[in-house]
């Protein structure tokens, strides 16, 4: 008797495990390399806010768990689309399931070569930013840094600063990070970067 309940539970295991798998692999085939490297930014940009990006990388959830982690967030005040938390909530699945070994590999630095981040065409000679449109893009993906009309927050202000007048580094820095700040290249484009640069200018 305790055999057959012990090769019943193992068979519910196994058809429980089949179907974890299943679902990891259907959101794995809709993440592709690019679009992985935009949800690790969406993590840097909206989630480290609040904690560490290693913090999430420990976790071991089935989907449920992260779509309810991901409106949780929300509910805090995450400032995510509905297009980003989807996005959001298949690579966590795909990535962070609970069948994933407990040390992950970063994604392939190959990969983040291959394919571009976005299907934009990319622009010839510099491109001109837009003031205002600049303001909104920074009050979405800076602010809770640098704070309000960005007079500094968690991170140091940037009206009226030398960075602004040394216009190769402003960039450098977005697109790769410095010292504290992380890396901005897999969430912004170089038209949000532009944009960005020059409404500060105009501070």
């Amino acid at each position: 008797m305790r055999f057959q309940a012990f090769a019943l539970c193992m068979i519910l295991g196994l058809v429980g495990l089949a179907v974890v798998t299943a679902a990891q692999e259907k959101d794995m085939e809709t993440v592709s390399p690019a679009l992985g490297l935009r949800a690790e930014g969406l993590i840097i940009a909206r989630c480290s806010v609040c904690h560490s990006a290693d913090l999430i990388a420990q976790q071991r959830l089935p989907r449920a768990r992260w779509e309810a982690t991901v409106e949780k967030m929300e509910h805090w005040g995450a400032e995510i689309s509905n297009d980003e938390a989807d996005l959001l909530v298949r690579y966590l699945s795909a990535r962070y399931h609970p069948g994933a070994p407990d040390q992950l590999l970063p994604l392939d630095s190959e990969l983040r070569k291959a394919e571009p981040l976005t299907q934009e065409p990319v622009a010839e000679g510099p491109l001109t930013g837009v003031a205002a449109r600049g303001a909104g893009i920074f009050e979405h993906n800076c602010q809770a840094c640098h704070g309000a009309m960005a007079i500094g927050g968690m991170g140091p202000k940037l009206v009226k600063t030398p960075i602004l007048k040394q216009e190769d580094l402003f960039w450098e820095t977005v697109l790769h990070g410095r010292g504290a700040m992380p890396a901005w290249g897999s969430v912004l484009s170089p038209q949000d970067i532009a944009d960005i640069f020059a409404w500060l200018s105009t501070k």
